[in-house]
């Protein structure tokens, strides 16, 4: 018996660890003011446009905006920060989701581990430096949750695999796939192939009949994405990596080095306790006897055979090759189970838990830093009459030396506090979000407004924007002097300057 309660105390002391772990991976969100994501603030002001589309106090936005009802994903951010809002001030709305979001992922990989092997969930503690993943801090925020919701149905699917008649399984299923399409098509798209895979491997001769069962089940999911690609079209961007790129970005995991730094040196070291625990796992298992857990490392292998021959975009996605960077090491989590003691598994645990606190102290660093520089870029707003339109113009988006272009969107923090039109709002001029340009409004040039100002026509604008908002521009720069010739400045603040029609 004493194994047995040597086991027990030290699985509560794990899941305590865990706990702690994902309670202090919220940290960071909770304390700054502004969050220094890339597209958060455009996520956070589009949800504030939906909640308030007919209200009469923000007139501009039924006039400008429209909702684009049609099922296409990316709703349940929005939807869940709109409904946020109704309680809470936008600000807290956006932390208390991004909140739900590493809850998700971490919850997520502790469920998958412990469905596959329940005695090595302690190895779901390698899933904690993946909260602040490089895609979470470019503000894909309806892409960090489907990736939670990606290990959910994985392990929902495995805990029922072989009751596929169930109603639980057959209602919890299909409910967690439709909630993962509307977060996101790549992790819906991954689930349906993941369970595909480990369908494959789980089918036996005895019970095959059974097992046919999950197709009827499962077969209510085509709808939705065979309606989306139809409707978006299988368009895709070509890859422009380089093999030694590719490489050297999975290798070394950079999907987890958003801020770069030191924290390349982090992302790296899990990189290889991966690697360590994958061949202590090999050397334990041989993948002989054949047991179906062993589909997880083929699953695994396919997934970075997909990252290596996808395209760099498709149907309407960008960043393909950082997204699918991050699935096969999420999915080698449950199967790994090196041979250890008590001893052994408490040592590696603190260890892996000691990665997790050292990775938490370089984002809570740059999070201070990077959050001040977004305050800094809205206090040249500040004297933006409520109820304009704002066209922000910007020579400069990475502050500090940071890989992330966190100033992009900031503005939208400034248009949703005072009600305003944000000419750059990207979501708005795509046709796969919730919110869209309303007929009639003639959809910006987001490419010229954010990579390309010298190219924007200031006279086109005197008719559909009040204000324009400069960051970091030369005096020297041509786009000056024909703004002069329209715009007069009226308030400067740390590099911003904002110009105001003339009379």
């Amino acid at each position: 018996m004493e194994p047995t309660a040597e086991s027990s105390r030290e699985e509560r002391w794990l899941l305590a660890l865990y706990v702690t772990l994902a309670l202090l991976s919220l940290v960071p969100f909770w304390t700054v003011h502004y969050l220094p994501t890339v597209d958060g603030p455009c996520h956070t002001y589009n949800a504030w446009v939906l909640l308030h589309h007919d209200d009469p106090r923000y007139p501009l936005f039924g006039q400008y905006y429209k909702i684009n009802a049609e099922p296409y994903p990316n709703w349940i951010g929005h939807a869940l920060l709109a409904l946020l809002m109704l309680a809470v001030p936008p600000l807290v709305a956006e932390k208390i989701l991004v909140s739900a979001c590493a809850l998700t992922l971490l919850a997520g990989a502790w469920y998958l581990a412990g469905s596959v092997r329940p005695g090595n969930r302690w190895l779901a503690l390698l899933a904690v430096p993946f909260v602040f993943h490089q895609l979470f801090q470019y503000g894909f925020y309806n892409f960090s949750i489907s990736l939670g919701l990606f290990l959910f149905i994985v392990g929902f699917w495995w805990r029922y695999r072989d009751r596929p008649g169930s109603p639980v399984y057959g209602v919890g299923i299909n409910l967690l796939l439709v909630l993962c399409y509307f977060s996101h098509i790549l992790s819906f798209g991954l689930s349906l192939l993941a369970i595909a895979v480990l369908w494959l491997a789980t089918l036996s001769r005895d019970g095959w009949r059974r097992h046919l069962l999950h197709v009827p089940v499962l077969a209510p999911q085509g709808f939705l994405p065979i309606w989306y690609f139809v409707r978006q079209g299988g368009n895709s961007i070509a890859s422009y990596w380089a093999v030694s790129r590719l490489v050297s970005y999975f290798a070394s995991l950079k999907a987890l080095s958003p801020f770069g730094g030191h924290q390349d040196w982090v992302a790296g070291l899990l990189a290889l306790i991966f690697l360590a625990l994958l061949v202590l796992t090999l050397s334990r298992e041989r993948l002989r006897p054949w047991r179906p857990e062993h589909a997880f490392p083929l699953l695994a292998a396919f997934f970075i055979l997909l990252y290596f021959v996808s395209p760099e975009g498709m149907a309407g996605g960008s960043l393909l090759k950082n997204r699918l960077s991050l699935y096969p090491w999420l999915i080698l989590i449950p199967w790994l189970a090196p041979a250890s003691s008590h001893r052994a598994r408490r040592i590696a645990a603190a260890g892996l838990a000691l990665v997790a606190l050292l990775n938490l102290a370089f984002v809570i660093r740059w999070y201070g830093r990077l959050s001040g520089d977004m305050a800094g870029y809205l206090a040249g707003l500040a004297t933006v009459e409520p109820g304009s339109r704002v066209l922000p113009v910007s020579f400069a988006h990475r502050p500090h030396g940071s890989r992330l272009d966190i100033l992009g969107h900031a503005m939208s923090y400034a248009a949703l506090e005072k009600g305003l039109i944000d000419w750059d709002n990207y979501e708005a001029a795509t046709p796969y979000f919730p919110l869209q340009f309303a007929d009639g409004v003639p959809w910006p040039p987001i490419a010229d407004i954010e990579g390309r100002p010298g190219r924007i026509r200031v006279r086109q604008w005197l008719r559909r924007a009040e204000y324009v908002y400069t960051w970091r521009m030369s005096p020297q720069h041509p786009f000056q002097g024909r703004l002069e010739r329209f715009y007069q400045p009226v308030a400067e603040a740390n590099g911003g300057v904002l110009w105001k029609r003339l009379p």
